[in-house]
């Protein structure tokens, strides 16, 4: 009796042990929460890392995901959304391939919540614990480059802005050039902008743009750059002119391995960090809530809106460019 009691409660435990390995990838914290990551295409430095953040924190809190990639296409994003529900998906992470898309993201996520990330959708389509976007104020990336422009160049009264701009379509590409924009504006210089246009945060446009420039004979006291990879590929084209990259004051965002390493090589001033991997933290942390019906109201860098968690950006220069570099 006593050996088949022990056979029993061997058994019992092993029952036990393999129900523990059929939920890895859940804690209790997380429940059963299924996330999806769709996003747009690889290739870019900073959404990348961003993408390999989120689901490092998946697995750091036991959080069952899947990665999906639209390459590009809106059509093919708002599909995968659709089809989230019936699989078993507890909430979507979404960086947009068309921020006017949202709408139609919405209404395919069938009642799912949706944490925006990097890209950012119109107000309206945002609504507290339901559509909710996680990221760093981008006003304030873009503000951050024109005050440190305005300080390096603080002997001039007129000065020459170039002004690299990201994809058409993303949030983040018109709200940091008007933030930046309006703090030159109202320093009370002569703020003369030489070029601007979309360089889809390419450097092999930032490299062609400032070439075109170049060869037009027009000066260029600093550049403001949406992003680092276009910065960097400025700056080539200025390696290529035979123009002293520390001639010309260069700002960046997202402070990449590349673009830290030219701030350290004295040849780009200054960029400005959005933390992947704390934004990546916050949105987990978020669509773990949200699928268990939770308020955010409460969660650190929350708006009083209900729909924003903002994560602090990161001012990165000569003096502490070392903490930034791998």
């Amino acid at each position: 009796m006593k050996k088949k009691l022990s056979i029993l409660l061997c058994i019992v435990m092993v029952m036990a042990l393999f129900a523990g390995c059929g939920n890895k990838g859940q804690s209790a914290s997380s429940g059963s929460t299924k996330i999806l990551i769709t996003t747009t295409s690889k290739g870019d430095a900073f959404r990348d890392s961003l993408i390999s953040a989120l689901e490092s924190a998946c697995q750091k809190q036991g959080v069952s995901y899947d990665t999906v990639y639209a390459d590009g296409s809106a059509e093919s994003q708002v599909e995968q959304v659709k089809n989230a529900k019936s699989q078993g998906y507890t909430a979507v992470i979404c960086r947009l391939v068309d921020a006017d898309t949202a709408l139609q993201i919405e209404r395919a996520a069938d009642g799912l919540p949706i944490v925006y990330v990097n890209s950012c959708p119109d107000e309206e389509y945002l609504k507290a614990d339901q559509f909710v976007y996680v990221a760093s104020d981008e006003k304030v990336a873009g503000t951050y480059q024109a005050e440190y422009v305005l300080d390096k160049l603080s002997s001039k009264n007129e000065i020459n802005v170039m002004i690299l701009e990201g994809e058409k379509s993303h949030s983040a590409t018109k709200t940091r050039t008007d933030s930046a924009k309006n703090v030159l504006n109202a320093s009370g210089k002569k703020i003369n902008y030489v070029f601007t246009d979309y360089a889809d945060w390419s450097p092999d446009l930032g490299k062609e743009y400032f070439e075109i420039v170049n060869q037009a004979g027009i000066n260029v006291d600093c550049i403001i750059s949406n992003n680092d990879s276009m910065a960097v590929g400025a700056i080539q084209g200025m390696e290529e002119c035979g123009v002293d990259p520390s001639s010309i004051v260069v700002c960046g965002v997202d402070a990449t391995s590349e673009g830290c390493e030219l701030v350290k090589e004295g040849k780009m001033d200054f960029t400005v960090c959005q933390n992947a991997v704390n934004q990546a933290n916050a949105a987990v942390d978020v669509a773990i809530m949200l699928s268990d019906g939770k308020s955010i109201k409460d969660y650190a860098g929350a708006a009083d809106t209900g729909y924003q968690v903002w994560v602090d950006f990161e001012k990165v220069d000569a003096s502490n460019v070392d903490d930034y570099l791998n």
